[in-house]
């Protein structure tokens, strides 16, 4: 009952109920009257003028106790459709409210991730896609951040900065939403999907998941990365490449190598 009561309001949960009743009784009941009518329209237009005539015979004519009980089971069934649609929307708003604290708890850790560098579980991408060196669009920067996650992937998890440099200086995600016909965090979150698709497969996006954040007053994405129940191989120029993280860096094993990884890794 405690958890009940902490997880859907008594109040919320009755409200529903009762709306859900008198939306049975004035509408699904009515409803069923106009599917009747017009199922058995033409044995019901001998007797009855209109479907108007028809439903006002329907209660008048009715005994009481037959009133009664299809009005009783349209109320009980608003109120359970009432009911679930409470539910639905209290789930809903516990999702929301937990993402929301989620997100702000990665804010408030932001800035000592930064400060910490890179390592095993951390990666800094100054850009998805845009070459600041040649102040150009560069897709084989996309290739750099694919490995990162399919390192990250093949070892225990971890998480991807872009938008901060190597050494920690935040430069932002705008040079980035510059070069995307959506010029949003959606955009961006799109984008970065599709070279997780090419590179890694589809079965590798639900590995990770986009948070944008503020650093600086530069808008940075949080990328957590889920460790893969299976190996995961970047797929390039027409063949395979397995990577894993180590320590700081994101390394190519040989087949040798990631056959032995990958044996220890199932056991």
């Amino acid at each position: 009952k405690g958890w009940f009561a902490a997880a859907l309001p008594f109040r919320h949960l009755v409200l529903y109920v009762v709306v859900g009743a008198f939306i049975g009784v004035i509408i699904l009941h009515p409803l069923n009257t106009l599917v009747v009518w017009v199922e058995f329209e033409p044995i019901l237009s001998s007797k009855h003028e209109s479907i108007a005539s028809f439903a006002r015979a329907r209660i008048t004519d009715a005994p009481l106790f037959h009133l009664i009980t299809m009005n009783g089971t349209f109320a009980g069934l608003g109120a359970a459709i009432g009911g679930a649609f409470a539910l639905l929307t209290n789930m809903v708003s516990v999702q929301t409210r937990a993402a929301a604290g989620f997100l702000k708890d990665l804010q408030l850790a932001l800035p000592s991730v930064i400060a910490g560098g890179e390592n095993e579980y951390t990666e800094f991408k100054a850009t998805l896609r845009w070459d600041i060196k040649e102040t150009r669009t560069n897709r084989s920067l996309e290739q750099v951040v694919a490995k990162t996650l399919a390192g990250l992937m093949n070892t225990q998890g971890g998480r991807l900065l872009i938008g901060v440099a190597d050494n920690g200086d935040i430069l932002g995600l705008d040079a980035d939403l510059q070069t995307l016909r959506d010029k949003s965090p959606d955009g961006f979150e799109r984008a970065l999907t599709g070279v997780i698709k090419t590179y890694l497969g589809g079965a590798a996006c639900t590995l990770v998941r986009c948070r944008f954040l503020k650093a600086n007053e530069k808008l940075i994405c949080w990328v957590l990365v889920e460790q893969g129940s299976s190996p995961v191989f970047l797929a390039l120029s027409g063949t395979s490449k397995y990577y894993v993280r180590a320590g700081n860096a994101t390394r190519e094993l040989n087949v040798a190598e990631a056959h032995d990884h990958i044996q220890r890794r199932g056991h």
